[in-house]
């Protein structure tokens, strides 16, 4: 029996409701801040198109009839074009030109995501006239008219987006437009395409491009096929923000904010929150709706392979600017614990210091006359300040300054001179503070050749409170009277220590609170 198999059949797709369409596509935007993207954009390619102009948004969230305008001084548009552009959604003009970005033809329904009623008011150039384009949320039509009440007095095109939804209002502020449009609008404002002014009742603020900040990662350009791929890399210290790096495609406008949303790029140096700027590659797309890079089949790849060769050099700089925070944190403790103790000896030594011991002077001078323990360093001994402190107050209580805290403001300890007199020299009594170059299981141990107190960068109770400079100073200042205490008490019993520990505390806690105040 021979079976009979029907011939494949081709079926022609069509729009079963116009309207739906019409909804669903201009709702398909993540943050109502992408949907006003998209008539900046239209604002943006007038005058990449023509000349530099301003492109002003206008806020108005308050009132009977709350609005927003979007509005540009470019070339407008007639009767034809309002009528062409109806009638051609999902098929731009635009489309293959390098130099603006809108190319799918479904910024206009955009406005559905931030309210109801969209009205295009424009007049172009050589005419007299102005009409209007009016389109209603969710319908199929839209009504073409001759503008009276709001005709212009140049060439150029106004959108109102009016009806706005409740949740709209909330979030588009000017702080936070501003804010938006300076992230996806940045890089072409820094080249001067256009400028983009914010208004909101008596206020007004143009948006600026970042400054950048931190350490420029030396790369240059890297050509292609498809143009060149251009970097604007810099690596910054630690600092509690989360820096991230944004992609740059067509017209100089962000595609995506974060490198490291991208699976391809979910690893350090881009998840650090350190390394901040740009990657600008003008033939990459942008994804439909959702703000995301069009993984073609040309470009992308592309993309991927030449950001994945500069990542070595990217980590280099980030640990080499690790590294030199880590020195001039490590430097400033050390100096400010230094200051402390220089306080609390001076005090112990009013109180006929009980740190000295039948077998060695103070931090482990053992077998040493204590009578020759003033001839080395007067600060630290307590026989009262030296030429170089007397001028200074030992209790110094006042905040640190932003130089302080940065470590740019106080210069590195000099070396101590060899050969001066002792008013030029600082106390060999007082130790150094200095990671371990070979931790062990210890918090941390004393060289007293070197007289050093190293600590461990690995240790459970240091790593708890790296994070935190007030906790880390108290941590390292605990440690170094730990240090101080068992090698200059090396005869006493374990209920002796402990007492001259928490004498030695007390006061080193005291002097913290007091430069925290």
């Amino acid at each position: 029996m021979v079976r009979f198999v029907p011939m494949a059949e081709k079926v022609k797709l069509r729009i079963g409701s116009v309207a739906k369409a019409v909804l669903v596509t201009g709702q398909a935007y993540q943050d109502p801040k992408d949907a006003l993207n998209e008539f900046v954009s239209n604002a943006a390619d007038e005058y990449i198109a023509t000349e530099f102009g301003r492109i002003r948004v206008i806020l108005r969230r308050r009132g009977r009839y709350p609005t927003i305008a979007i509005d540009d001084m470019g070339r407008g548009m007639s009767q034809d074009r309002l009528r062409e552009v109806a009638r051609n959604l999902f098929k731009s003009v635009k489309a293959g030109d390098d130099k603006t970005l809108g190319e799918k033809a479904i910024g206009l329904l955009a406005f559905q995501q931030l309210g109801a009623r969209l009205e295009v008011v424009s007049r172009a150039e050589g005419s007299d006239e102005t009409w209007s384009l009016k389109l209603e949320r969710g319908s199929a039509t839209a009504n073409l008219a001759l503008e009276k009440r709001r005709a212009r007095s140049m060439p150029g095109t106004t959108v109102y987006l009016g009806r706005l939804d409740k949740e709209v209002l909330r979030m588009l502020t000017q702080r936070k437009v501003v804010d938006y449009l300076r992230r996806r609008r940045g890089p072409a404002i820094e080249q001067g395409l256009y400028e983009i002014e914010v208004i909101e009742g008596q206020s007004s603020e143009l948006v600026t491009p970042d400054e950048p900040e931190g350490v420029k990662v030396p790369l240059r350009a890297q050509a292609t096929l498809w143009g060149p791929l251009e970097f604007s890399l810099y690596v910054t210290p630690p600092d509690g923000k989360d820096r991230s790096v944004a992609v740059v495609g067509r017209a100089g406008t962000t595609i995506i904010d974060d490198l490291s949303e991208m699976e391809e790029f979910q690893t350090q140096p881009w998840t650090a929150g350190q390394v901040t700027g740009r990657i600008s590659f003008p033939p990459l797309q942008q994804s439909a709706g959702r703000r995301a890079i069009l993984r073609d089949d040309s470009a992308f790849p592309v993309f991927l392979d030449t950001v994945r060769a500069i990542e070595p050099s990217v980590q280099t700089l980030l640990e080499r600017v690790r590294a030199e925070i880590d020195r001039v944190a490590s430097d400033r403790m050390s100096d400010e614990i230094r200051r402390i103790f220089a306080s609390v000896l001076r005090e112990l030594e009013d109180l006929d210091n009980p740190m000295r011991s039948p077998t060695g002077g103070l931090l482990g001078d053992v077998g040493e006359d204590p009578g020759d323990i003033d001839t080395v360093g007067d600060e630290e001994q307590g026989a009262g300040p030296t030429e170089e402190s007397a001028d200074s107050d030992p209790h110094d209580e006042s905040d640190p300054s932003i130089d302080d805290l940065t470590g740019h403001g106080r210069p590195p300890i000099p070396p101590e001179p060899k050969g001066e007199g002792r008013k030029n020299r600082r106390s060999r009594k007082l130790p150094t503070l200095e990671p371990d170059p070979a931790p062990g299981d210890v918090r941390s141990r004393f060289d007293p050749e070197e007289r050093v107190v190293f600590y461990s960068e690995r240790h459970p109770d240091f790593l708890m409170v790296k994070g935190n400079e007030a906790e880390l100073l108290d941590y390292l200042a605990t440690l170094v009277a730990k240090e101080y205490v068992v090698y200059n008490n090396p005869m006493a019993a374990a209920p002796e220590l402990a007492e001259e520990m928490v004498r030695m505390v007390i006061r080193v806690r005291r002097h913290l609170i007091r430069r925290r105040r």
